[in-house]
């Protein structure tokens, strides 16, 4: 009897074993099928179009498996075929690329003044726009509530969700925004907000990150697997890429070039901490040089500057070399291939690109800096709203790491 017992038991865990296996090889294949068609989607993204044997050959994909993936992706409308190759010898080959308008995503711009916002397809292109005003004196409550009402009005057809940008210390799990000088906000729930009026998937990101991102899927950081962006403007911020992955460090935090000390006996920043580069480099130093000077704000002073006026000119050229210094230290600390300036003073970058570029250059390390290429952002000002709606695109770019059985 006991032997029987036994046999049962073996029996059924024999069973259970096999069922267990059986599942994981799904698992397996599952999640083999969702790398390849990730792969593929990526690659239509960022290089098509192609035909069957481009991407046959840079997937390593077998042509009977491609052949079944590709006619998925174009039967769900993810992708299209767009007419025939024209080679100089051998036979045309019908080209397949991302079909943009199969779905989109929302990109926002939080402000000091006003709630941007845009509507995204697939490749980076922007559909329609919003716009509202942030009204003084500035209530949280109030923005997201313009917030939520900039998003209704984009909302429309398949939406993969809903990205913010905003300036300051985001905790990415909650789209919360810590900390945002330019703002004055403290812990304002961001994400919260859209997701108790959406039912989509919401990622709040620091701008610059927003903007990193963009130029590295649609702009001037798409050669480059490794490079720093430099916003320069209101504030100065950085977007870190490293290994062609945006780095946003262990709590979110991580690009803040602004903050960094320069002169610990400076003056005090909008932080509350002394000396730190923003005073030297943003905005604000060339108010306050344009003041000095006798001019009313920056318009007036980067006029003057382009007529030659020599202190007009020295107050550019001391912002640049400014900038210049703090970029060097992420240079010799990150030794990337590129940086890519962008922000709103980048209107007179040519006044200042070039004391930048001499500082960067002359005090990095000799290698790093007979390497490195200093280029602007390709996208302007949309590239903040771009780099947000992207950043709610993720999820469907992403090429899975592992299956999770249930």
């Amino acid at each position: 009897m006991l032997a029987a017992i036994l046999g049962g038991a073996y029996s059924h865990f024999v069973r259970g074993e096999k069922e267990f296996r059986m599942e994981l090889q799904k698992g397996d294949q599952d999640l083999v099928r969702a790398q390849n068609r990730a792969l593929v989607v990526n690659l239509l993204r960022t290089d098509a179009p192609l035909s069957r044997a481009d991407i046959a050959r840079r997937t390593g994909l077998a042509p009977s498996v491609l052949s079944r993936l590709v006619r998925s992706l174009i039967d769900e409308g993810i992708a299209c075929e767009i007419g025939k190759s024209t080679p100089p010898s051998g036979r045309p080959a019908t080209l397949i690329e991302l079909n943009p308008s199969y779905a989109t995503s929302i990109g926002i711009k939080i402000e000091r003044s006003r709630i941007l916002g845009a509507q995204v397809d697939l490749m980076g292109t922007i559909l329609r726009r919003a716009e509202a005003a942030i009204h003084r004196p500035v209530r949280a409550d109030r923005v997201l509530e313009d917030l939520v009402g900039v998003v209704n009005t984009l909302v429309d057809g398949r939406v993969l969700g809903l990205g913010v940008s905003v300036s300051g210390f985001v905790e990415p799990a909650t789209g919360t925004n810590l900390y945002s000088p330019i703002l004055e906000w403290e812990d304002v729930a961001v994400g919260e907000a859209l997701r108790s009026s959406f039912d989509l998937p919401v990622r709040v990101e620091n701008d610059v990150n927003g903007l990193a991102l963009a130029e590295r899927w649609y702009g001037a950081g798409r050669p480059f697997q490794h490079f720093i962006c430099i916003t320069v403007g209101e504030g100065i911020g950085a977007g870190l890429v490293i290994g062609g992955e945006l780095y946003r460090g262990a709590f979110g935090g991580a690009g803040e070039l602004g903050h960094i000390t320069i002169d610990p006996n400076g003056p005090v920043c909008r932080c509350r901490e002394r000396g730190c580069l923003e005073v030297y480099a943003s905005d604000r130093f060339l108010c306050e040089e344009a003041e000095r000077l006798g001019f009313e704000g920056i318009d007036p002073l980067a006029a003057a500057a382009r007529e030659g006026l020599a202190p007009a000119r020295e107050a550019f050229r001391r912002m640049g070399a400014n900038l210049g210094v703090g970029a060097k230290n992420l240079v010799n600390l990150l030794n990337p291939e590129a940086i890519i300036l962008g922000g709103e003073r980048m209107g007179e970058g040519d006044l200042f690109v070039a004391a930048f570029e001499e500082v960067v250059c002359q005090h990095s390390f000799p290698e790093e800096a007979s390497r490195l290429r200093i280029v602007p952002a390709e996208l302007g000002g949309d590239g903040f709203l771009i780099g947000a709606a992207a950043s709610a695109a993720l999820e469907f770019f992403r090429v899975p790491a592992q299956v999770t059985l249930s």
